[in-house]
Parts: structure tokens; sequence; C-alpha cells
């Protein structure tokens, strides 16, 4: 999810769904950065 996404749920004012995007989104970095430690 880029800044889009982000502003989207800003616009939506709805912090519940917010704060499960944000850890989402966290949890999504984390995958992606072990994945590519793992290609290397």
């Amino acid at each position: 999810m880029g800044p889009t996404g982000l502003l989207t749920l800003a616009k939506l004012r709805m912090p519940v769904s917010e704060s499960a995007a944000v850890r989402l989104w966290g949890i999504s970095s984390m995958v992606e950065r072990e994945t590519a430690q793992s290609i290397d």
C-alpha cells in the first residue's frame, strides 16, 4: 500500500481500520525484507 492508500484511510477517518492497515503494511514490509535476504 502506498501514500494513496494512507490518504484514503485518512479521508475515511477510521482509526481502527487505519491501525489495522498500518499493522498489515508493517508485516508485508518485513516479509518483503526477509524474502529479499533469502534471494541473496
